[in-house]
């Protein structure tokens, strides 16, 4: 199982890259309320409807072509609230907005060990960050066995809907990259149950 989680407001312009990067990796949930972000500042296409998803934890019907094994959870600006669901996860995505490393609009992985160092740098664009998530769920003695970040360095976080045309350019690449790290991971549980 691999839970994905997409973290990010969309009202704070590049901050909605993970919400974006999850309704790219998850098209289903269009249905359940999340808009494709096609221009930067168009408000007619939200990103992340919170009141049209009835639980974003439930997982129900949601997946890919390895049905079930994938879990989309849109993590919206939940914080500390998204410690259940980061314990509860044995692979762990996080898609969010960093801030760094690198220019913006470059598309940023990171896999196990990197995340502490680089995330303790304050990367993420947000209060709580990840890495503030990952180490509440070490300390508690139930963390994720994998985690990775994929996420797209942001231009501005200020507040405006819809991300920048900078941000844009990286979310492409950065569904590819995610899309190859959940099937990368999938492919690896396969293998271990045979």
């Amino acid at each position: 199982m691999v839970t994905v989680l997409g973290i990010g407001n969309p009202v704070m312009g590049d901050d909605g890259i993970g919400l974006e990067l999850l309704r790219r990796l998850a098209p289903e949930l269009e249905s359940a309320g999340m808009r494709q972000a096609t221009q930067a500042g168009d408000s007619a296409h939200l990103v992340w409807s919170p009141s049209n998803l009835d639980d974003p934890a439930n997982i129900a019907g949601r997946g890919d072509e390895w049905t079930g094994a994938v879990a989309y959870i849109d993590g919206g600006t939940c914080g500390m609230e998204l410690l259940p669901i980061v314990q509860e996860a044995k692979n762990l995505l996080l898609l969010d907005a960093l801030a760094g490393p690198g220019d913006p609009g470059t598309v940023v992985k990171l896999v196990g060990d990197q995340i502490p160092r680089l995330l303790a740098a304050k990367l993420s664009a947000h209060q709580v960050g990840l890495l503030d998530l990952l180490t509440a769920a070490r300390l508690l003695g139930q963390e994720p066995a994998r985690v990775g970040v994929v996420g797209v360095v942001y231009e501005s976080a200020d507040m405006v809907v819809g991300l920048s045309d900078t941000a844009l350019v990286g979310i492409e690449e950065a569904t590819e990259v995610a899309r190859e790290l959940i099937d990368s991971w999938l492919a690896d549980e396969r293998d271990s149950d045979v």
